[in-house]
């Protein structure tokens, strides 16, 4: 009798491929170039799925595409993580992300609350009643939405693997301006909105992502934020107006004070609540020994 060969070995993966993983740039481009073709997928479904307002059906299937996107998204991202970092995805886990998600919304709401609680005691804001309460689930939903798309392009990719090549500072820096300058393109953006919106959600943001070592904090700061500012106080989200909002509020006084029409993102009393916040945040990271030192290196682990 002949001995049954031994299997054979499967073939290794290409040098190549072992080795491009590993340099920033490359990951980069790999995660966005994923993530966007997610958003793109979804918006050309929703174009053909979704009948337009005013049909009953829009307000019904919007919120599950939202919903259905923000779920890809995170999906895509892990698988991602486990190709080219060949380690699980810790920074999306829900297990300890589900409580920094409810407190960060609940910080979001209330940092913009108190945005709002400033422009009125500066006579600035007046308030008055809006559409009401229906259509605030909506609301929530495409906060939540765009918040888990932003905080995946802009914290989860650019912030994490800026820091690993050089640092947390110039992760917080480099990934503040280029959020900054992502929204130069909304209505009535002007480059002081850009300037206001890498200091106050810029920084913020990834010194929330760089505290928790987990997304979900970032995340429920950003969705609180957008929803409190668009969908309770009825101003515009950077630049964008909202249709359903409890309150219409009129901000009146200079654009400096109350942003404009790009809307209280663009005052500096949101700069001044956020650049608080902000601090508060890089304070605890230092004393938890999360900020990491200045270096560089574009070949990673």
């Amino acid at each position: 009798m002949t001995a049954a060969a031994p299997p054979l070995p499967s073939p290794p993966a290409p040098v190549f491929w072992q080795r491009a993983r590993r340099w920033a740039p490359v990951r980069i481009v790999c995660y966005l170039a994923a993530l966007i073709l997610v958003l793109v997928l979804f918006g050309r479904a929703a174009q053909a799925l979704i009948p337009p307002p005013p049909s009953t059906l829009h307000a019904l299937l919007l919120p599950a595409k939202n919903l259905a996107m923000a779920a890809a998204l995170l999906v895509v991202y892990a698988l991602l993580v486990r190709i080219l970092e060949h380690r699980h995805a810790r920074e999306i886990g829900l297990r300890r992300g589900g409580r920094q998600f409810a407190a960060g919304l609940a910080l979001g709401v209330g940092l913009m609350s108190l945005v709002y609680l400033v422009l009125w005691s500066l006579g600035a804001a007046r308030f008055g009643g809006g559409t009401g309460w229906g259509g605030l689930e909506v609301g929530l939903v495409s906060a939540l939405t765009a918040a888990v798309l932003e905080e995946l392009l802009l914290r989860a990719v650019l912030f994490r693997i800026l820091e690993e090549v050089g640092g947390t500072s110039a992760a917080v820096l480099l990934s503040a301006l280029v959020f900054g300058a992502l929204h130069g393109a909304n209505p009535d953006a002007t480059p002081f909105s850009m300037v206001a919106i890498a200091i106050e959600a810029g920084t913020l943001l990834a010194l929330a992502f760089a505290l928790t070592r987990n997304l979900w904090l970032a995340i429920g700061i950003h969705a609180g934020w957008n929803f409190a500012e668009g969908n309770l106080f009825g101003a515009p989200v950077s630049g964008t107006p909202e249709m359903h909002s409890v309150l219409a509020t009129v901000l009146t006084g200079p654009d400096l004070v109350t942003g404009g029409g790009f809307g209280p993102e663009a005052s500096v009393v949101s700069i001044a609540v956020c650049l608080a916040a902000a601090l508060v945040f890089s304070r605890l990271i230092r004393r938890q020994g999360h900020w990491r030192r200045a270096h560089f290196r574009l070949r990673l682990r």
